[in-house]
């Protein structure tokens, strides 16, 4: 194995192993997750969650014990924590999973706890799908899967990959450990069946439409006046030649000339 692929590895583990030690220390502060990144001045860390004042604490103790953790079991060079608020809860399936563990680990039953997430994550308004999997020995010594599912949910394809918010959690109890999984589509995310409609290009091309009946009619008005037009008076019409038009369009003044002369 290459040194390369070595540092890879390691540096996975230990963010796995960070990512799970502030699941564990922040599950009542609605923890959404944990972005790592190395600066000039040491290493950056996100700490995204729902309930920030418990994160940092009274006078801030809470986030100085955190960062005294990180420093001294992960070997985090000056870690610096920035506490970032998640807007919506129920539209974030980290936390959403999270919930759902922690009534499972107090006892509540799999299926009431289930709908119960399921309801709330829809009548939030801001999701187009939902769907909760736990898995394990939820009633019996045989482990089996169970599923809610609301709304609608791509299940292949670039949207399922990037365009889904996926949340893992893990309860452990008597009987084993329970795995629930919840996957959220939002409401705007772009599956590629919409359709948009141009208002304007649909005005201009109803202007025209409208433009060319018009004109159409038009001609059909002429046309009917053409066929009211008796026998006599279109053997007329056909009689009439250029030269005659153009002697009878003389002007005045050039017939009072021609007058003079003679």
């Amino acid at each position: 194995m290459s040194p390369l692929v070595k540092n890879f590895i390691e540096q996975g583990i230990k963010l796995m192993q960070i990512n799970e030690y502030l699941r564990s220390e922040l599950v009542r502060a609605g923890f959404a997750g944990v972005d790592v990144q190395k600066t000039p001045l040491g290493v950056r860390i996100t700490l995204k969650t729902s309930r920030p004042g418990l994160v940092i604490g009274k006078g801030g103790k809470r986030i100085q014990e955190i960062t005294d953790v990180l420093h001294e079991r992960f070997d985090l060079e000056m870690p610096q924590i920035e506490v970032e608020e998640v807007s919506n809860p129920d539209l974030n399936a980290q936390i959403m999973a999270e919930r759902l563990a922690y009534s499972l680990d107090r006892g509540r039953h799999y299926r009431r706890a289930g709908y119960y997430i399921l309801r709330k994550i829809m009548d939030s308004g801001g999701a187009l799908g939902a769907e909760i999997r736990v898995s394990g020995k939820v009633t019996s010594q045989r482990a089996r899967c169970q599923i809610f599912r609301a709304g609608t949910m791509t299940k292949s394809g670039f949207v399922s990959q990037e365009g889904i918010d996926k949340g893992v959690a893990q309860c452990i109890q008597k009987s084993g450990t329970l795995g629930v999984v919840v996957k959220i589509q939002h409401i705007d995310t772009k599956i590629g069946d919409e359709i948009i409609i141009k208002g304007d290009l649909l005005a201009k091309a109803q202007a025209e439409a409208e433009a060319k009946l018009a004109k159409t009619k038009a001609e059909y008005a002429i046309e009917e006046e053409e066929a009211m037009l008796s026998e006599e008076d279109k053997q007329i019409i056909d009689e009439v030649d250029e030269e005659a038009i153009s002697e009878i369009s003389l002007s005045p003044q050039e017939e009072n000339g021609e007058e003079g002369e003679n």
